[in-house]
């Protein structure tokens, strides 16, 4: 080793000695404090689950603000829902004793809006969805050329009950492909004339017609009512960038949970930093990439080195959450999938058989069973895959509702339980987990669900089978500080499962 990287080695353990860092009560390790004390230029913060990516964020936010690196006005941090960003301020508060500007991307897009003066409104949520459910309800049968495309995409004689149509699950599924198409589209900043043009190079694709006139449809909608949708508001920001200047006073950014960027909000970025020469540092885990179907684009986290000069890259590796025995075999899992950073997440909690199959002939009865195993003090998570998991496996159990998503269930009083899809309980964690519908079905898990072809048309990379939907088993696996339960049909049971069942730290139970 030459004399000077041996110095700075040293220099580095001597920062860590003479900086402790706590957040929330919890000492930062060697590898949360090294891309805190480094501050590199830019850089990419790699978290594995449960390894503190959160405490390792406001960490650095208390190291430069206790230093005087930066002015608290300085610094903007960026989250991607309204809740971690408000769990983000609260934190940064309790912690360092002054607030930072924080904010959402769209919140952060109004914000400049607002700062050069343009006004708008903003549509509702929900709007893209209803218009696609005015359009089928109401629209498509006033043009006997896009009448006949439906009755080819829903593969139905004309003659049929279209309203039973619309009350089904193909109805479902293909509105659901419809949504993720135009969401990936305004996403990854595509326009009308691009439509069109995709339109030329697919006219045997009936859906894709569908899909034009659904998505002309939308943007009338938002014309005529003089709104802006989110992706909007974001698109708009960025070209005002580009054109004028606009005295931003930031000289740091931070964005969290960034494996799920957008095309559109990474370009969003790079006008800011383009104005503001400011440092960049970005924290996220594409283990845990589960929005494709909001425009998310896992390609921008996995080449992030490509964007920015003299990148650093670190990766916390320590899980805080789960027994050493879950994450190995959750890592091993989801690293089947070679296009993903690779990791070696390791834990200094230890724990015999964390995976429990759970494999029943009665799915109206094993809830029951499961629950009756499991501790009162246990905090326990029911996660599913849909929404609609939790009625298949409660007909026999009388339960109530109440606030966050708690279940009150008569037979168990004295359980505290919360019902949550895998995507709802991203970024939380639970004593024990009980995971449903592991059933090898259109709707089980994976769903079998398949993307159109017309998908294929804007989507970058050929996708590893069943991609996005091993993220999402990682990401329920990895929620349980100590047990997980998969409740299997024993004559239908996943591919997922199959394919686990005979890993050393799974334990196969017959209830």
């Amino acid at each position: 080793m030459n004399l000077g990287k041996l110095t700075n080695e040293l220099q580095f353990f001597y920062n860590i000695f003479m900086n402790k860092i706590t957040v929330n009560n919890y000492d930062l390790d060697e590898e949360q404090l090294k891309p805190i004390l480094e501050n590199a230029k830019y850089s990419l913060i790699i978290a594995g689950a449960g390894s503190g990516k959160t405490l390792t964020l406001i960490g650095k936010i208390k190291y430069l603000l206790e230093n005087n690196l930066f002015k608290p006005e300085e610094i903007c941090t960026i989250s991607f829902t309204n809740e971690a960003t408000n769990n983000l301020k609260k934190n940064i508060l309790k912690n360092c004793g002054l607030e930072v500007p924080t904010f959402t991307f769209h919140k952060l897009a109004l914000d400049i809006l607002k700062r050069a003066q343009i006004h708008y409104t903003i549509a509702t949520p929900d709007l893209l969805e209803f218009t696609a459910d005015e359009f089928f309800q109401t629209k498509c049968f006033g043009n006997n050329f896009l009448a006949k495309k439906c009755y080819k995409i829903f593969d139905i004689p004309s003659f049929f009950s279209w309203e039973k149509i619309l009350k089904s699950n193909k109805y479902s599924g293909i509105k659901k492909q419809i949504l993720t198409f135009i969401n990936l589209f305004k996403a990854n900043g595509y326009f009308q004339n691009d439509l069109k043009e995709i339109l030329k190079g697919a006219q045997k694709e009936p859906l894709l017609y569908i899909i034009y006139a659904i998505y002309l449809f939308y943007e009338s909608n938002k014309e005529s009512s003089g709104t802006l949708d989110f992706d909007d508001i974001i698109l708009k920001a960025t070209s005002y960038l580009r054109e004028h200047e606009c005295s931003l006073p930031y000289k740091l950014l931070i964005i969290d949970e960034f494996q799920d960027t957008s095309l559109c909000r990474f370009q969003f970025v790079e006008e800011i930093l383009k104005q503001t020469d400011a440092s960049l540092c970005v924290v996220g885990d594409d283990y845990q990439s589960i929005y494709h179907f909001s425009g998310c684009d896992l390609t921008i986290f996995l080449n992030f080195s490509s964007y920015f000069p003299k990148v650093k890259i670190y990766k916390l590796e320590t899980t805080y959450r789960n027994s050493d025995e879950l994450i190995k075999s959750a890592g091993n899992f989801i690293q089947k999938n070679p296009n993903q950073i690779k990791k070696e997440l390791k834990s200094s909690k230890h724990l015999s058989k964390p995976i429990k199959l759970i494999y029943y002939k009665n799915k109206d009865s094993i809830l029951e069973k499961v629950l009756k195993r499991i501790p009162e003090d246990q905090e326990i998570f029911l996660l599913g895959r849909n929404h609609f998991d939790l009625k298949k496996y409660t007909k026999n159990l009388t339960y109530s509702l109440k606030e966050n998503n708690e279940l009150v269930f008569a037979k168990f009083p004295n359980h505290k339980i919360r019902f949550l899809t895998v995507h709802a309980a991203k970024g939380l964690e639970s004593d024990v987990v009980i995971l449903l519908n592991l059933e090898n079905s259109l709707y089980g898990f994976p769903t079998l669900l398949k993307d159109e072809k017309v998908l294929s048309l804007i989507k970058k990379v050929q996708p590893y089978p069943y991609e996005e939907e091993r993220r999402l088993f990682y990401v329920a696996l990895t929620r349980t500080k100590s047990f997980i339960y998969l409740l299997v049909p024993k004559y239908m049971p996943s591919c997922f499962i199959k394919e686990i069942k005979k890993d050393k730290n799974v334990e196969n139970l017959f209830l």
